[in-house]
């Protein structure tokens, strides 16, 4: 009986070693699939990084503004806060961004009056949005959260790229006037669909009516642009 007590201990610690390295193993496989899951999507991600950069090198005008646009607002991913309000105050500023660029092309290089008079507009309140969304993040601190969920935000943007791939041939004959009409719509579409994503989610007063007044100034515009294109094809 004593020979059997002075046993039990060590047969106990021989089970417990044989638990522990259970364990570990299951927790090494869970970390190799979760690194090999990370692994692919970056993998995945760098690979339409290079997609899109391939794209933007071959095109120029509104065309290439637009894409340059989209990486640049596809690169804010790893900036992410998981603020709602705060994500969206700088991807809308990133977003009007684009606008201005287009915008100062076509007073550039454009020659319709209207189409130059709506660039201008575009310009103007493209800056102040950007000045009111700048003003908030200065004094907004993000809080951490779900960064899955305001990436929600942005995936308007990879359906307007693939519109835009689909209707390139349609664009490439365009003169300034008609790419700049063309490319804002789609922009406006986009900047539309991220303000509805936005509102579901949005935790700030300030936020929500400046994503409102976004999409009821563009929803004015892509039908101011469409009746141009319509009356000047």
């Amino acid at each position: 009986m004593k020979k059997i007590n002075r046993q039990l201990p060590t047969k106990m610690l021989f089970v417990g070693v044989v638990f522990l390295l259970a364990a570990c193993s299951q927790e090494n496989n869970r970390a190799e699939t979760a690194t090999a899951t990370d692994a692919k999507s970056d993998s995945m991600m760098g690979e339409d990084n290079t997609q899109h950069n391939m794209n933007t090198g071959e095109m120029s005008g509104m065309m290439g503004h637009m894409h340059q646009n989209m990486e640049e607002m596809h690169a804010m991913k790893a900036k992410m806060t998981g603020d709602p309000d705060y994500d969206f105050a700088n991807m809308m500023t990133m977003h009007h961004q684009g606008a201005i660029r287009m915008a100062e092309d076509e007073i550039a290089n454009g020659t319709d009056a209207k189409m130059k008079e709506m660039a201008q507009k575009t310009v103007k309140t493209n800056k102040e949005d950007i000045q009111k969304l700048q003003d908030f993040t200065k004094t907004h601190k993000p809080t951490k959260g779900d960064t899955a969920s305001t990436m929600r935000m942005m995936q308007p943007m990879r359906k307007m790229m693939d519109d835009m791939h689909q209707n390139m041939g349609d664009m490439s004959g365009a003169n300034t006037d008609h790419s700049f009409a063309q490319m804002m719509i789609h922009h406006h579409e986009m900047g539309n669909e991220m303000a509805r994503a936005f509102l579901k989610q949005g935790k700030t007063q300030e936020m929500k009516q400046m994503a409102q007044k976004t999409i009821d100034e563009q929803e004015k515009e892509i039908k101011e642009f469409r009746n141009w294109l319509d009356q000047n094809k």
